[in-house]
């Protein structure tokens, strides 16, 4: 996750490395450029962490109940999925 969310950061900067790299951009810009996409990278990879880790629970538990076939579905006919 961490090359990933580097890839993505640099990526996302590199407008501005490119202009420093060229000498029309300042590099406090440039790595002002490169925090905020470090920051926004790093957000957006724990958002789409946890968002995987809850469909992953879900579809567990969906495996489970689909094990016990036999048991009672909490008063629920099986076509109301």
């Amino acid at each position: 996750m961490t090359a990933l969310v580097l890839a993505v950061s640099l990526l996302l900067a590199g407008p501005a490395v490119l202009a420093v790299a060229r000498g029309t951009g300042s590099v406090d810009t440039a790595l002002l450029h490169l925090v905020l996409a470090l920051v926004a990278s790093t957000v957006a990879g724990h958002v789409l962490r946890i968002l995987v880790r809850g469909y992953q629970a879900q579809a567990a538990e969906a495996e489970v109940a689909e094990a016990g076939e036999g048991e009672p579905l909490h008063g629920r006919r099986r076509t109301d999925f």
